[in-house]
């Protein structure tokens, strides 16, 4: 319990001391001479290597940015119609440029303004790394994937073959790694596009603190109601492939179980992703550690179990731990939420 405590504060030194990011989201066309010349100014490119600088380009033709447009111009109660036109988002304060002259010769000086104003402010836009790593540790520690891969290894011992159970569980492992990181491709994609909208930041936000709430039913009330867990109707599918212990159908059991333990793992998995959206390359290569980082305790676990420890040994941990195992990730996922709908 103290260390998941002594976590718990680590981690929110984390989230208070991440760097603001100061989102600029810029609305041009290609058929507009006006776009062309800010492109040809080189403005752009300049204030995107500004560190916590964050830009992304937006053609107004697509339906989508369209929307984007169309929303932001309300927000800021602008006439719709000008472009190019360009937003300038840090925590909840934002400003904006209309026009090629004001973008050229203000953009800069806006920028640094806000940024100067970062000091005090301290609400965030983007997760630090050490945040990434923490939420992924935590995520990291789920009793749904360890209780796969201790059966999986146990089945898989009884046959003889420690070396095996090794493979079959580096193989499980790594599949998990693929279909998380596609997943969190996928999603980052959706969020890009549609967070921009605060009915659905607020939305993905509400989910999560509801999700949050449940991890902490599950620690008070232990088995009561409705819990974060595999569907008990998929179990007989994850037992009848980890049987069979083949190259193909450990594909298809971490495929399935990437899937189903979603409901146990999926909460700050999607706050993280929904966080890191539109950080750009910075962004893909936070999933990339944060996927690691979340399935290194399976790797572990198939290692020590290679080198002897007993399966029965490390399934009476995880079952003695499970309930802090679900408070820890309660208390991130509240934290996160909390950024999602503003509150930090």
């Amino acid at each position: 319990m103290k260390k998941f405590i002594l976590l718990f504060f680590l981690l929110m030194i984390g989230f208070v001391s991440a760097v603001p990011l100061t989102e600029v989201s810029y609305f041009y066309s290609v058929s507009c001479s006006h776009c062309q010349i800010v492109a040809d100014s080189g403005i752009l490119e300049n204030v995107s290597g500004i560190e916590g600088v964050s830009l992304t380009k937006y053609e107004v033709t697509s339906p989508v940015n369209r929307e984007r447009y169309l929303d932001y111009a309300k927000k800021l109660g602008v006439e719709a119609g000008e472009i190019p036109f360009l937003v300038i988002k840090q925590g909840g304060e934002f400003s904006y440029l209309m026009g090629d002259g004001p973008i050229i010769e203000n953009l800069k000086d806006v920028i640094i303004n806000f940024k100067k104003s970062e000091v005090g402010s301290r609400k965030f836009g983007e997760l630090s790394l050490w945040v990434i790593v923490g939420a992924a540790l935590i995520d990291s520690i789920n009793p749904c994937a360890f209780g796969v891969l201790l059966f999986l290894m146990a089945v898989l011992l009884s046959m003889g073959s420690a070396k095996r159970a090794l493979r079959s569980g580096m193989v499980y492992t790594g599949v998990i790694f693929l279909v998380y990181l596609a997943a969190g491709f996928g999603i980052m994609r959706f969020a890009s596009n549609f967070l921009v909208l605060d009915g659905v930041k607020i939305f993905i936000g509400v989910v999560i603190l509801a999700m949050a709430l449940v991890e902490f039913k599950d620690f008070f009330f232990e088995g009561v109601g409705f819990s974060l867990a595999i569907p008990k109707g998929v179990k007989p599918w994850l037992e009848k492939y980890a049987r069979k212990g083949t190259f193909f159908s450990l594909i298809i059991l971490g495929t399935l179980v990437a899937l189903v333990e979603l409901p146990c793992t999926g909460g700050i998995y999607l706050a993280i992703l929904s966080l890191i959206a539109n950080s750009g390359m910075k962004g893909v290569v936070y999933l990339v550690i944060y996927n690691f980082i979340f399935v290194l305790p399976l790797i572990l676990i198939s290692y020590f179990v290679y080198r002897g420890a007993k399966v029965e040994v490390v399934n009476g941990w995880v079952q003695r731990n499970k309930r802090f195992m679900r408070l820890a990730a309660g208390i991130v996922m509240l934290g996160l939420a909390g950024s999602l709908l503003g509150f930090f």
